[in-house]
């Protein structure tokens, strides 16, 4: 279920507004202007902002500005929904690179249509990044790309080659129990740091779910569990969870697998590993 965040200071247009997108299947956060709605977009994930422009204390065009400031955003989809409906403000608007520009009054079916194309293009942009531009970590598609070449070379000219699957173990309690954002959230931070940890020429990318494929080329089995261990036994992670400042703790674990020397195909590997994670869930 993706999530859009309202804002609007009308407490009726907001009501409204957000009726039609939870009909249309939406989980809906609501702000009364800018500055609300930047404090919500720090403790919760969003899928798209869906916004006014004439709102006190911070109008749409200053969040659109501070939206767009922050690299974790590069890919959330930006509307506006105002009654502003000259042509020189939707010019302007579009200008700056909004992803959509609506006039009231819109139909319900209006609405979840702009906003369904706006969240379909954000995810197809997605898809030709190397890396994603929010954790800065390699994109799925890249690493089943480098993977097949990697085992390419390391086969022909009998080097090592390594994978190692991560997974956040308690994934999916963090959804029951608390929200899928403050999963999402703690899948980021994991990646993250696992990053930090390794090589330079190591890649590693998120896979869906908390769920996280690593791949060393150059290293043997033997030594890559050396280091998944050595990161398992030093790891310290843990989240707020902002309605009660509770510390709440993320736990990982691992796989590993040699690709090469092997005759194993490395995405059948790689597909049987991340599922498996999944079944433990």
């Amino acid at each position: 279920m993706k999530t859009v965040l309202v804002v609007e200071d009308s407490g009726s247009s907001r009501d409204i507004t957000s009726h039609f997108l939870q009909q249309g299947g939406f989980r809906v956060l609501e702000a009364s202007d800018g500055a609300d709605a930047l404090n919500i977009m720090k403790k919760r994930h969003v899928d798209l902002v869906l916004t006014d422009i004439m709102m006190p204390n911070m109008d749409g065009w200053a969040l659109y500005r501070e939206v767009r400031g922050d690299k974790r955003y590069n890919l959330t989809p930006f509307v506006f929904l105002t009654v502003l409906d000259e042509l020189d403000n939707q010019i302007r608007g579009l200008s700056l690179g909004v992803d959509d520009y609506l006039t009231k009054p819109v139909t319900p079916p209006q609405l979840l249509a702009r906003v369904n194309t706006a969240l379909m293009r954000s995810e197809r942009l997605s898809q030709y990044f190397y890396r994603d531009p929010v954790t800065d970590l390699e994109t799925e598609f890249y690493f089943r790309q480098q993977l097949a070449i990697e085992i390419m070379r390391c086969r022909k000219f009998s080097r090592p080659l390594t994978l190692l699957t991560f997974g956040v173990g308690n994934y999916v309690s963090l959804v029951r129990g608390h929200a899928d954002w403050f999963a999402q959230q703690a899948a980021v931070r994991t990646g993250l740091a696992l990053h930090e940890k390794l090589r330079d020429f190591d890649l590693i990318a998120h896979m869906g779910l908390g769920r996280f494929a690593i791949l060393m080329p150059e290293t043997e089995a033997a030594t890559a569990r050396a280091w998944a261990e050595k990161v398992q036994s030093s790891w310290k992670l843990s989240l707020v969870w902002p309605e009660t400042e509770q510390h709440i703790g993320v736990d990982i674990g691992f796989a590993i697998d040699a690709l090469s020397p092997g005759d194993a195909e490395p995405e059948e590997v790689l597909n049987k590993r991340l599922e498996s994670f999944e079944r433990k869930w």
